[in-house]
Formats: structure tokens, sequence, C-alpha cells
């Protein structure tokens, strides 16, 4: 966009200068012309001040309902409609707000956050297959302690078999010596009364 310095004359004669931000001289000339549509001012010179100068908000809001109304007269199927679709909004919003968004910005923002997102997940996965391995590995080691612990359990009810078969001998071994004492002593019994007896008749 291009300033333009105006020179003019109010209808009091008195002169005046104001600048307008257009594409091109023409342009300049009718909005000078819509300002002071409501007195007599007359042009006496115009001059370009500056280029590349900012477009007003109303200048960026009156072409961008232009654009959208071309765009809208190709009807809702066509190429353009497609590619627009979002970007009226977003001009929209960058005017109001004095923001420089675009569709490509907020695009390259959605790649780069789903490959942090996509990294994170690596990081997760590599996380969940360390912890998954170090379970699978305390696992194992949990179960070689359990079987252990079963065949010792396995051996020490065997040493008791065998324990109870050992002492259940050896009652029936000591029950059968003191059958045998006590019957040793009766007979000592008898013997010593037949003595008696024959001590008795030999007086």
């Amino acid at each position: 966009m291009n300033t333009y310095k105006i020179i003019f004359t109010r209808e009091n004669g008195t002169q005046g200068t104001d600048h307008f931000t257009a594409a091109n001289e023409r342009q300049a000339r009718k909005d000078f012309g819509e300002c002071y549509r409501h007195s007599t001012a007359t042009i006496i010179s115009i001059e370009l001040a500056s280029t590349n100068a900012p477009a007003t908000k109303q200048q960026e809001r009156d072409t961008l309902e232009k654009i959208r109304k071309m765009v809208e007269q190709l009807g809702p199927d066509s190429y353009l409609a497609a590619a627009f679709e979002g970007c009226f909004d977003l001009a929209a919003e960058n005017i109001d707000n004095d923001w420089a968004c675009s569709m490509a910005d907020r695009a390259r923002r959605a790649e780069k956050r789903a490959a942090e997102l996509e990294d994170k997940l690596a990081e997760s996965v590599k996380d969940y297959e360390a912890a998954h391995a170090a379970a699978h590995a305390v696992a194992e080691e949990k179960d070689a302690e359990i079987a252990k612990l079963k065949a010792r359990i396995q051996e020490l009810l065997e040493d008791s078999k065998h324990g109870y078969e050992s002492i259940g001998e050896l009652a029936s071994r000591a029950g059968e010596a003191q059958r045998r004492a006590e019957a040793a002593e009766a007979e000592a019994i008898q013997l010593k009364a037949k003595l008696y007896d024959l001590l008795v008749a030999g007086k």
C-alpha cells in the first residue's frame, strides 16, 4: 500500500492537508471523496508520500469480504473453497487482534505437537517394556524360589514319613521287649515260689 498526501481547499477557501493509504492514486482520490463527501473540498495536489505502508484494518476487512464473496460465488465444492476453509475466520481474527497467524503456522504447530506426542509415546513404550522385562525377571526368580521351597517341603515330608515309620518300628520293638521283660519277671517269681516250697518241704 502507498500513502498519499493530498492538499485541498475547503469551501471557505482555506487549505487543508490529509493523508490516505491506498493501493494507487485513483483509490486515494476515491477515498478522499468518500471522506469529505459532506463538504465541497477540492483537491489541489496529490503526491506519493511513502510506499509499503500497512493497510488500515478497515481496508483489510473490505478486501477480505471481497475475497470471501468471490470464493462463495464459485460454490462450496470448488477447489478454492476447499483451500480457503478456515482461512477467512483466521484472517478476521488476525485483523481484530493484531495477529499474524496462518493455517501453515497452525499446521506446523500441529505437526510439532504430534511429533512431541510420538516421542513421549515412544518413551512410554520403552519404559513399559523395561518395566515388563523387570517384572518378568522378578516373576521368574520368584517362581524358582517357590519351586525350591516346594522341593524342600517334599523332602521334609519324606523325612517325616520315614521318621514316623522308624518311630513305629521302635515303638513295636519296645513293646516286645516290655512283654518279654514282664514274662521273665513272672517266670522268676514262679521259680522263687517253687524254691520256697522246696525249702519248706526239706525242713
